[in-house]
């Protein structure tokens, strides 16, 4: 008897038709949680909308997706409405999605949200506490699954940048129950390592539950005490993790990751050899000009004859002292000059001057010069100043006369 055997397609072809012949399936409402949201170039947009229990991919194509006001968000709580069908090629059913209506955020959402914002808030992702990477690392070590695209990735770019550095893999569980302690641990023990200089991070893509285990506060605390510099390198570059956050620094794959780490070797070489060319060029320019230097030293007329040298500079220096003698004498001579033309004023303006041409000055006992005959009285005792001494004197007697109109010769 002949066996009646269906293909592949056949069998994928007859089931959608049995989806979308479903009255309940074609015109459908399903709430959920939104995770893994990915915008393609094409304008499709795919996701996973799940809850505490099951999940289902779906997709909404770019005619759609216009028509939303926002895109919306790992976390965000929805109500789908599209009718189910399935992929042939892959043999998976989906949720084709034509409305979205939002409803609010998700629990894993919420639960990122509040733990970043209490990291943030304790400075665990300070740009300034953040390590600077090394140029060149002499050891790396890598956490990450030992079965896993991420592991092949980071090797490959590294061992084809820079095959000399030596690598240490720690091999981990990356989602699961197990995820949390085992990175943990591996964190740890490579900060035991003599020579460690850089850590990295990593795992492929997957939904927010796949990458929970790098949202987790234990993780993200190993991260920060962690001594050796890690690069976390999780997921694709729009998933972000709190474990990116507390990195020393973010890639955005895996592969990136290792570009991260090291240079090119080739590019080393090349810079090294540029600086060695540098370094001799300058070393040879210094010599060049310092022997030139030499050189003029050398040539020098003073160089070769010294003494002269020592004449010209002590003749310089009499010459300095003669020029200085000189000014000196013209300043006094100019200084005696004013001087004495001062004092011949201040003689003619003396009162001694005056008794030279013959005057004399009376004063009485107590002192008071006499001027006229009423400021003293007959035998009084008066007192004659001349140029050479003093005469006292007695007043015989005292005759008025009127000289109001002689000058005064003083």
């Amino acid at each position: 008897m002949e066996i009646k055997a269906l293909s592949v397609s056949q069998v994928n072809n007859y089931i959608k038709r049995l989806l979308t012949s479903d009255p309940i399936l074609y015109n459908i409402y399903v709430k959920g949680e939104l995770s893994n949201v990915k915008l393609h170039s094409s304008g499709h947009m795919y996701f996973t909308l799940k809850d505490g229990h099951s999940k289902i991919p779906c997709v909404m194509f770019k005619s759609n997706c216009e028509k939303l006001e926002t895109i919306p968000e790992d976390g965000d709580n929805i109500i789908a409405k599209g009718y189910i069908s399935l992929y042939e090629r892959d043999g998976q059913y989906q949720l084709y999605v034509n409305e979205i209506d939002m409803i609010g955020i998700g629990d894993l959402y919420i639960a990122f949200q509040q733990l970043k914002n209490k990291l943030e808030k304790e400075g665990l992702f300070e740009p300034l506490k953040k390590k600077n990477l090394p140029l060149i690392p002499r050891k790396i070590g890598i956490i990450t699954s030992p079965t896993g695209a991420a592991i092949r990735d980071i090797l490959s770019v590294i061992k084809r940048r820079f095959p000399k550095v030596d690598l240490h893999i720690f091999p981990v569980s990356v989602q699961g129950q197990d995820a949390v302690p085992s990175i943990v641990k591996a964190i740890k023990m490579c900060n035991t390592l003599k020579d460690m200089e850089v850590i990295i991070l990593g795992r492929g893509g997957g939904s927010i539950e796949e990458l929970w285990a790098f949202n987790e506060e234990a993780v993200a605390r190993a991260i920060h005490g962690s001594e050796v510099p890690i690069i976390s390198a999780v997921g694709h570059e729009t998933d972000f993790t709190i474990a990116d956050f507390v990195a020393d620094l973010r890639a955005p794959t895996p592969s990136a990751a290792g570009e991260l780490a090291v240079p090119r070797q080739v590019d080393v070489v090349t810079t090294l050899k540029a600086l060695n060319r540098r370094l001799l060029f300058a070393a040879n320019k210094k010599i060049t000009e310092e022997r030139q230097r030499l050189n003029i030293v050398e040539n020098n007329y003073y160089f070769k004859y010294p003494l002269n040298f020592i004449y010209d500079e002590k003749q310089h220096l009499d010459n300095l002292y003669k020029s200085l003698l000189k000014v000196v004498n013209q300043r006094k001579l100019q200084h005696r000059e004013k001087l004495e033309a001062t004092v011949e004023r201040l003689n003619s303006l003396s009162p001694l001057s005056v008794f030279s041409r013959g005057y004399a000055v009376a004063t009485t006992e107590a002192g008071k010069v006499i001027k006229s005959i009423t400021d003293v009285n007959k035998d009084e005792e008066i007192k004659v100043n001349l140029l050479d001494g003093m005469i006292d004197a007695k007043v015989i007697s005292l005759t008025k006369e009127d000289k109001s109109l002689e000058k005064n010769v003083l």
